[in-house]
This record gives structure tokens, C-alpha cells and sequence, in this order.
């Protein structure tokens, strides 16, 4: 939808579109401004971007669809123009028995749609497009527990952590867990492993570089309880109970020796993001 010319010469444009083509164009639109930038302009991000759109336009525009063939308009469709990485989680279920079970409509979500539930059968026809690469990793077993001996958690370790916490597990804290830095609940022992704190998915969690700065320096703590619940206590003892669920105030415990000296806390409303 296009709205009408504002007064200094601009237009609003706003459209619905499948997950994929939303992501390619923001990726294409991204790169765009990004070699504007490289080329010297000096015009704002937004700016640029604005620009990269329109050069995507004329770009297609000059195509002459009208003196292609439609054999020749379907292979220049099909060439994939940037990469886009779709992280879709299905069950097995889903992937094996694609007309369901006893007619149930089996579905899944996509990272990057928010973590909207779809349907499998929208997820297999993204996957069935020409441009697109298809790689299936082997189904997470999220009762299963997962452990490595070392610091660093390993590829399957994080897709675990990702899938079952889904984004950063700071109360409200809505980032992509796919992004996060992942955290040792009870810290990694350096000197001796053996001690305690392991690298293991029951104690690992998805924070936010923000937020994990916050839990390092800030003072403040949290505990899981069992699998992706979450309890946090502020300096100056305010409890938030994280889960699947979503966020929300506990209440308050006995602040500890010295939370006086931190004042910012929250009460009655969420974090600050």
C-alpha cells in the first residue's frame, strides 16, 4: 500500500509478505545502503536505505519483462540474489507425516517470524521454492540433556538452548536467543571444571549482550528452576519469574548487604530494554 505524497516530496509504503521474500528484501535493501555507505554518501541510514529500495526498482524495471520469454523471466526469477537463512522448527511428526495425524494440522515456527506458529504446510512450501537451499538438522530432543566438557557449547548445545528458550531470558526481554550470548546459570569454573558450573543445556541460558553485561556487573542474579523457567532477583531484591510464558513480578525477598547502594530498580513495571 502506497499513501499519499507528503509535503516534502516523500511516500509511505507498507506491504505484507511471506517471511522469506520479507527477509530477502531487507537483506538486498541493507546491503544496498551499506554500499551507498561505501561509496561515500553521507546521507543518513534511513536515508540510504530509502534509496537502496529505489535502486531496487529501477533495477527490476529495467529487466523488459515484456521482451523476455517466460522461460527466460522464470530463470532470472529463480536466481537466488542474497542468502537468507530460515531457522524453522518442526517435529518429527511434522516432517515425517506430512498429511498429519488423524487429521491434525501439524505445525511449527519460524525464528524470525516472532516465533509466530504456522502451519507445516506453509513451512514445506518455503522450502519448496527454487531459490531456496534446504538443510534439516536432526530433531532436538528438548527432555534430553546435553553436555560438553569444555567452556565453549557446542553447534547442538546452542540449537537446543535456542529452540527451548527462544529469545533472552531477561524479564521482557524479547531478543532472538539466536543472537544472545549463552550464559552459565552457575559459572564455569576455569580453574576446575569438575567444581561445578558446567556446560551443559540445564545450565545454559540465551542472554542479551546488554543484559548479560547487566547479570555480570549489575548485580543482578537468576536461578533456573527446571528446564527455561527462570527466576530473577534485582539488587535490591525485587523476584521476576521468566518462562515460556512470558515475564512477570514475584514479589519481593530481603535485599542483600549493600543493595542500598543500588537505587535503579523496577517495581511495578518491566525492566528497561
Amino acid at each position: 500500500m502506497v499513501d499519499q505524497v507528503s509535503f516534502d516530496g516523500t511516500m509511505h509504503l507498507e506491504a505484507d509478505l511471506e517471511v522469506p521474500d520479507a527477509l530477502g528484501l531487507a537483506q538486498a535493501v541493507a546491503d544496498g545502503a551499506a554500499r551507498l555507505a561505501a561509496l561515500g554518501s553521507d546521507d543518513t541510514l534511513d536515508g540510504r536505505r530509502a534509496t537502496a529500495l529505489g535502486d531496487l526498482a529501477r533495477h527490476q524495471l529495467a529487466f523488459g519483462f515484456d521482451e523476455v520469454s517466460s522461460d527466460e523471466r522464470a530463470a532470472t526469477s529463480a536466481k537466488p540474489v542474497t542468502q537468507i537463512v530460515l531457522y524453522a522448527h518442526l517435529s518429527a511428526d511434522a516432517i515425517l507425516r506430512p498429511g498429519g495425524i488423524d487429521g491434525e494440522c501439524l505445525s511449527g515456527y519460524v525464528e524470525q517470524a516472532d516465533h509466530r506458529v504456522l502451519t507445516a504446510a506453509q513451512i514445506r512450501d518455503w522450502c519448496g521454492r527454487p531459490d531456496v537451499s534446504v538443510v534439516v538438522k536432526p530433531v532436538i530432543d528438548l527432555h534430553e540433556r546435553l553436555e560438553t566438557a569444555g567452556y565453549t557449547p557446542t553447534d547442538r548445545i546452542r540449537d537446543y538452548v535456542t529452540a527451548r528458550d527462544r529469545t533472552c531470558v531477561f524479564p521482557w526481554c524479547g531478543r532472538n536467543a539466536r543472537s544472545c550470548d549463552l550464559d552459565h546459570v552457575v559459572p564455569f569454573d576455569h580453574s576446575d571444571p569438575t567444581r561445578g558450573g558446567p556446560t551443559s543445556t540445564d545450565n545454559l541460558a540465551p542472554l542479551c549482550r546488554r543484559h548479560h553485561r547487566l547479570k555480570t556487573k549489575g548485580r543482578w542474579r537468576y536461578r533456573m528452576t527446571s528446564l527455561g523457567v527462570f527466576v530473577w532477583t534485582s539488587p535490591l531484591g525485587h523476584q521476576y519469574l521468566r518462562d515460556h510464558t512470558g515475564s512477570r513480578a514475584l514479589g519481593h525477598e530481603h535485599p542483600a548487604s549493600g543493595a542500598a547502594d543500588h537505587p535503579s530498580d523496577v517495581t511495578s513495571h518491566p525492566p528497561d530494554q
